[in-house]
């Protein structure tokens, strides 16, 4: 009796890990469960057990869905819209990191400047700090952000899959 007992367990148990979605670590694992939500840093995934996990963005290889997300959508759509907004303006931020050090360095230069009109002799000090900033902003290169692109990749497929995005 016990033995067919754990055989009914075990067809319900992966009957029911059929129809849950899958979520695919950077690591190689694979998590069931369901997307139960998403913010800008991460998703919340709601795994087989019944318990509530938060796994960051940038450990997320990708998301399977078991059944069509646009028929049953495991987010709202404002919710995804949120985060993915939030996400997209950290990477635009990281990406014009270089302007704002070039942009600085011209204030420094302005500023020195206006204070060398002035009669004040600080101004020759502060024009020559705000052209060396201003040249480390022009030598430097573009930066790379992995972070914020692999948060940004993760929410675009995410919302590919639930036809928010054409």
């Amino acid at each position: 009796m016990t033995r067919r007992w754990w055989i009914v367990v075990l067809v319900l148990g992966v009957g029911v890990s059929a129809w849950a979605d899958t979520l695919y670590l950077k690591s190689g694992q694979k998590v069931s469960g369901e997307l139960c939500g998403v913010t800008p840093e991460a998703v919340l995934w709601c795994a087989t057990g019944g318990f509530q996990v938060k796994i960051p963005l940038a450990d997320v290889a990708r998301v399977e869905f078991a059944t069509d997300p646009t028929l049953v959508p495991r987010v709202t759509e404002a919710e995804w819209r949120k985060a993915m907004g939030r996400a997209q303006r950290d990477l635009v931020s990281c990406r014009t990191a270089r302007a704002g050090l070039i942009l600085g360095g011209l204030a420094f230069v302005a500023g020195g400047y206006w204070l060398g009109l002035q009669g004040q002799a600080t101004g020759n000090v502060v024009i020559a700090l705000g052209v060396v900033v201003t040249g480390l902003g022009v030598i430097a290169t573009n930066p790379r952000c992995p972070a914020q692109e692999e948060r940004v990749k993760v929410l675009t497929r995410i919302g590919l899959d639930h036809g928010w995005l054409y």
